[in-house]
């Protein structure tokens, strides 16, 4: 295979949605997440390890929905609003909506926007990234916009990802309204050998390069890694750019090894 042509980085670790490998884990995670907006359900909720793939899954779901002229969309990759009045009226405004100098107003707006666009058939999907950083009276005011609802859906989808102390949060007594009305949750899980092995044959392929890595460096790789997905593909990267350097076709494990060390895996 020929050296890509947009100078593509075959094992960049930016959550790009097109560089994303499907596992069978993970297209059950997608199946839940699309039933969730889909159905109006209201809020599915994907946890995961950090280096796991929470953001690059969200932001595939998001690149899908985005896509479509029945959907509108808004993505926050960072929630640091100070105040629940700030969190509303950014996000209000994300969706076009014009900024109010009072919370009940931007409230009163934003439920007549879900109202107007459920009349139109068109679905609302809020994404929130690193969701474990919304305050407990954000969290607490996403589940009143399940409030917002028809007899047979939610008007709002919202799909948050966070770190694992989200759950641990959620399972305190205050969030049991809002646990009891997430629809859907799914749990990442760090890749298995196998996966491991397609998922770089996927990326070469992606990048349209050959695959530098025998089955024995993958077996390292993984061995080093445990299968979680971020610290694969730094050290994959930086084997890689190794084996460039050197002017090989393969990248021996002793690259691998070397890579660790500089990495500090």
């Amino acid at each position: 295979m020929s050296t890509p042509a947009l100078e593509v980085s075959p094992f960049s670790t930016s959550p790009n949605p097109t560089s994303l490998y499907i596992t069978p884990s993970l297209r059950a995670v997608l199946t839940k997440a699309r039933f969730t907006i889909q159905k109006g359900q209201g809020i599915t909720l994907v946890l995961g390890d950090v280096g796991l793939g929470k953001s690059t899954v969200l932001r595939f779901l998001h690149s899908d929905y985005d896509a479509r002229d029945d959907t509108i969309t808004t993505f926050i990759p960072t929630p640091d609003w100070p105040s629940n009045f700030s969190m509303l009226k950014s996000i209000c405004m994300d969706f076009g909506l014009e900024g109010r100098r009072s919370y009940r107003s931007q409230q009163e707006d934003f439920q007549q926007f879900l109202l107007s666009n459920f009349k139109e058939k068109r679905n609302v999907v809020l994404f929130i990234d690193e969701a474990n950083l919304l305050s407990n009276s954000q969290l607490e005011m996403l589940r009143g916009w399940l409030n917002f609802e028809s007899p047979t859906r939610k008007l709002c989808q919202i799909v948050l990802s966070g770190q694992l102390d989200l759950r641990e949060r959620l399972k305190a007594q205050q969030h049991k309204p809002l646990r009891s009305r997430i629809s859907t949750y799914s749990l990442l899980d760090p890749l298995t050998h196998e996966e491991t092995r397609d998922m770089l044959d996927y990326r070469c392929k992606w990048a349209q390069i050959k695959n530098p890595f025998s089955l024995e460096v993958v077996e390292r790789i993984y061995e080093v890694t445990g299968g979680v997905p971020r610290a694969v593909l730094k050290l994959c990267a930086l084997a890689y750019e190794m084996k460039v350097m050197q002017g090989i076709e393969q990248v021996p494990i002793e690259f691998i090894d070397g890579a660790v060390e500089e990495i500090e895996l």
